[in-house]
C-alpha cells in the first residue's frame, strides 16, 4: 500500500517495514534480535530456529527492495551480547554494499566497541532525513513540526479486530497520527500493544500478503 505523507510516497509493506522508493531507503523498527537467546538463558523454552527465520526475513527484504540504505528505528538487539549478534553481523557483511544505520533505542545497550567492529553506523534520536524525523520513541507533540513526519517504533502497535462470533484477532499495524507514523515491530517475539486510535488517526493492519486500511467506527 502506498501512503503519501509530506509530499513523499511511502510503501507500507506486509513485511512490517516501510520502503521509500524515491531514495531507495528501507525503514525497520524493533527487531529485538537476541531475544530468543535471552529467553532461553532465563529458562523459557523458545525454538532455536527463530533467529535463522528472522535473518532470512531480512535477507528477503534486501533481495526484494535492493535498498541503498536501511534505517533500523531502535531496539535492534534486545539484550546483552550473545551469539545472535554474530549471526546478524554476518548478515551485515553479506550485504556490505548497503548502508545500515541504527537509530538507538532503549534496548540497544551493546558496548560501543561491538558496534565499532561492525559496518553498522550509529545515530542518536532524533535524526533528520529529508522531511522525516527518525527516532525510536515516538516524539511528543511539542517536538513535532509542520512539514515533517516522525517515523518511529517502540510501542509495537496492534489492533484488535472482531471476527465471527465473539473472538478477536490482534494484528500488527502501522499507526498514522498527525505528523507521525509508528511502525509495527518487525520481530516475531515482540508482542503487540493494543492501540485506541482517535477519529483523526488512521490504522493500516498487516495481513499475510497485503496491508489494509481499517475503517473504524469513530464517534
Amino acid at each position: 500500500m502506498i501512503l503519501k505523507v509530506v509530499g513523499k510516497e511511502l510503501e507500507l509493506s506486509e513485511d512490517r517495514v516501510i520502503y521509500w522508493s524515491d531514495k531507495e531507503v528501507l525503514f525497520i523498527a524493533d527487531l529485538h534480535i537476541g531475544k530468543t537467546s535471552h529467553f532461553r538463558k532465563s529458562g523459557i523454552a523458545i525454538p532455536t530456529g527463530i533467529i535463522d527465520a528472522e535473518i532470512a526475513r531480512l535477507e528477503a527484504l534486501i533481495k526484494k527492495y535492493h535498498p541503498k540504505r536501511v534505517f533500523f528505528l531502535g531496539d535492534l538487539f534486545h539484550s546483552d551480547l550473545n551469539h545472535e549478534w554474530t549471526l546478524f553481523d554476518h548478515f551485515l557483511n553479506r550485504n556490505s554494499t548497503v548502508e545500515f544505520i541504527l537509530i538507538k533505542g532503549n534496548h540497544d545497550i551493546l558496548p560501543k566497541t561491538i558496534y565499532d567492529q561492525s559496518i553498522l553506523k550509529i545515530e542518536e534520536e532524533p535524526f533528520q532525513l529529508d522531511s522525516f524525523i527518525l527516532s525510536h520513541h515516538p516524539l511528543i507533540k511539542s517536538q513535532l513540526k509542520q512539514g515533517y513526519i516522525n517515523l518511529c517504533g517502540h510501542i509495537h502497535p496492534g489492533l484488535s479486530i472482531k471476527t465471527k462470533g465473539r473472538s478477536y484477532l490482534k494484528l500488527p499495524c502501522f499507526y498514522h497520527k498527525k505528523n507521525q507514523l509508528i511502525l509495527p515491530a518487525f520481530g516475531k517475539l515482540t508482542g503487540l500493544a493494543k492501540i485506541s486510535p482517535s477519529k483523526e488517526e488512521t490504522v493500516f493492519v498487516t495481513l499475510n500478503n497485503s496491508v489494509k486500511e481499517i475503517k473504524l467506527n469513530k464517534h
